[in-house]
């Protein structure tokens, strides 16, 4: 996002996306910027697999947060490909199309590709679309999110119609989770990293030589 820099922020971890072609990722995470989306330009072996990546600022209790999006298409090939990048994740993000019941029924599959690498991972169940004709109710819905132990949002993307709501619950599930203090060797089990803007406090660094 233009003016985010490295030294902007205390903590920094990425969410990861899955769900079948379709069913409106893109238009999801699209939601959570302020800005018009901006796909990052890392350098790296994301944009050669096909995995968008957006960055994405969140700010609570006097902290800010960069949180990457990485955003896996929905064709079967990426299902395989899916726990390498679950894997380096600190929340899931599950997406299927309330008015096509192929892409709910195949969110057992995204969840096992993800759980191959990453089960104990805070995660969220959407059934985004809702403003077209449903085939999956949401009883059907909740009884899965509650199977999987993971909240379950029905959103609007088109409308950004409660999808704040799902991915501020995902994010508060992950702070939630980071140490305190936020020691490096027991963030990186979590996921997260420290940011520029916390490594150069002189109280951090100093508490963290006391440890």
């Amino acid at each position: 996002m233009p003016g985010i820099g490295s030294d902007s922020f205390h903590f920094s971890f990425s969410l990861c996306v899955l769900g079948e072609t379709g069913v409106g990722k893109s238009q999801l995470v699209a939601c959570t910027l302020p800005d018009p989306p901006r796909e990052l330009d890392s350098g790296d072996s994301l944009a050669d697999h096909g995995i968008r990546t957006r960055a994405h600022t969140y700010e609570s209790r006097g902290a800010r947060y960069q949180i990457l999006m990485w955003e896996v298409p929905g064709a079967p090939r990426y299902m395989e490909m899916a726990p390498r990048y679950v894997a380096m994740a600190a929340g899931l993000v599950l997406v299927f199309d309330r008015s096509r019941r192929a892409t709910f029924d195949r969110v057992s599959l995204w969840l096992k590709a993800a759980d191959s690498s990453s089960p104990d991972l805070p995660k969220v169940l959407i059934g985004n679309k809702s403003d077209k004709t449903e085939e999956v109710s949401s009883a059907e819905a909740n009884l899965i999110a509650q199977q999987i132990g993971c909240p379950y949002f029905e959103t609007t993307a088109t409308e950004n119609l409660k999808v704040a709501d799902a991915f501020s619950t995902l994010i508060a599930q992950v702070i939630a989770r980071i140490p305190n203090p936020p020691e490096p060797s027991l963030l990186l089990r979590k996921r997260v990293q420290i940011g520029k803007q916390l490594a150069d406090n002189k109280a951090f660094r100093a508490a963290l030589f006391d440890m």
